[in-house]
């Protein structure tokens, strides 16, 4: 995995030979949580210059540190009056403004999405909560496992609770959609020369994922069916698999490939699934999972090992695509879209390693027009980290 800079350029951020689609957009990230992470990093990676504005006082809680790639520091006070002002000329350079505050927090301290409209008409202002602007739960504070109950994801995944899940999917959902919508806006604004407020609640993001199943919302969860072939088995030296042989074709291959032809018509045709699944449970304890896919997988069986994350490097598709890319100390995935023209792949990010609270303070205000000496007397008075 080669290594990433340590820093952007300015080439990468304003276009030339490797241009991302998003180069030249500039994104002020004033989360802090990992919603707002997920979405600006998928936009720093894609190509913009995504500059975070953080406290001075340093990270209470930043969510994983890889969310912090490819993105520049800004050491600002935004409850510092003269931080305030500096926030306010950004914001009226800058493309898209992402926040994660209740709803108002912003407009208390005097720049809402209102003053940016009328100060700022073109900039994009996405706010990402867990149930929206408005409602009875506007104000509410929440995490991950709410919002999946509220939206009725847990159940859907789920139907036998209580269910304490590790990982839930509201928060990347949430990031994806405002990902989506910053997007959209952008290309609405480069029709109209206005932006506009993005209101992403993430309790609705997961209910969005309803969709995908028809009539839940006015039957029920049914659950997923668990039958022989479809299910996780274990294999030698605790690995394991997961097997997807829902098709005819698909069944017939996995039960030749394990030594059991008398098993490869018989597709949802059991008399008794417990005593096929452990017919297949007894094959597959003979190998370790890598043996297995290597053999099953050729043949169309839809056998894949079940990773964990350690074992992601040594996986031979994820070493064939590239996806692993060191920044800095960290191994991380690259941004899933691989972009290909008539001058070969542009591979999206990750650019460069996640910087140090503050560590472009300085640059981002020389850019905003600042000389030197602002910048200091922004300093000592508290309003912005970072002198040196």
């Amino acid at each position: 995995m080669p290594e990433s800079p340590s820093d952007p350029t300015s080439e990468t951020r304003t276009g030339g030979p490797a241009a991302l689609p998003l180069s030249g957009v500039t994104v002020l990230d004033l989360t802090r949580l990992p919603p707002g992470g997920f979405c600006t990093v998928l936009l720093a990676d894609l190509g913009a210059d995504v500059i975070r504005v953080e406290s001075p006082k340093g990270r209470l809680f930043d969510g994983p540190v890889g969310l912090n790639r490819g993105k520049r520091s800004l050491a600002l006070d935004l409850r510092h009056p003269r931080g305030l002002e500096v926030l306010r000329a950004l914001a009226a350079h800058a493309d898209v403004l992402v926040e994660n505050e209740r709803p108002g927090v912003l407009a208390e301290r005097g720049f809402g999405y209102e003053h940016a409209a009328a100060e700022a008409p073109r900039l994009v202002w996405c706010s990402i909560t867990g149930y929206g602007q408005d409602g009875p739960y506007a104000q509410w504070s929440g995490h991950d496992l709410s919002f999946a109950a509220h939206s009725g994801l847990l159940t859907a995944l789920h139907p036998d609770l209580p269910w304490h899940p590790e990982l839930i999917l509201p928060i990347p959902v949430g990031a994806l959609m405002a990902s989506v919508g910053i997007l959209a806006a952008l290309r609405e604004r480069d029709r109209t020369g206005t932006g506009c407020q993005l209101d992403i609640s993430l309790s609705e993001s997961a209910s969005w994922l309803l969709s995908s199943a028809d009539g839940i919302i006015d039957r029920g969860p049914r659950g997923v069916p668990s039958g022989p072939d479809r299910r996780v088995y274990e294999c030698a030296a605790d690995t394991w698999v997961a097997v997807t042989a829902a098709e005819p074709r698909t069944w017939a291959a996995l039960c030749d490939g394990l030594g059991l032809p008398d098993l490869a018509g018989s597709l949802h045709r059991w008399e008794d699934p417990v005593a096929v699944a452990e017919r297949l449970a007894e094959r597959f304890r003979g190998r370790r999972a890598e043996e297995w896919v290597a053999e099953l997988g050729p043949r169309g069986a839809s056998v894949v090992r079940v990773n964990r994350g350690p074992d992601l490097p040594r996986d031979p598709q994820v070493a064939a695509r590239g996806l692993l890319r060191k920044v800095g100390d960290l191994t991380v995935p690259r941004a899933p879209v691989r972009i290909r023209d008539d001058s070969g792949e542009r591979p999206a990010g990750p650019t460069y390693a996640p910087p140090p609270v503050g560590e472009h303070t300085r640059a981002v205000l020389a850019e905003a027009g600042l000389s030197a000496a602002a910048i200091d007397e922004l300093h000592d008075c508290g309003a912005v980290g970072r002198r040196a």
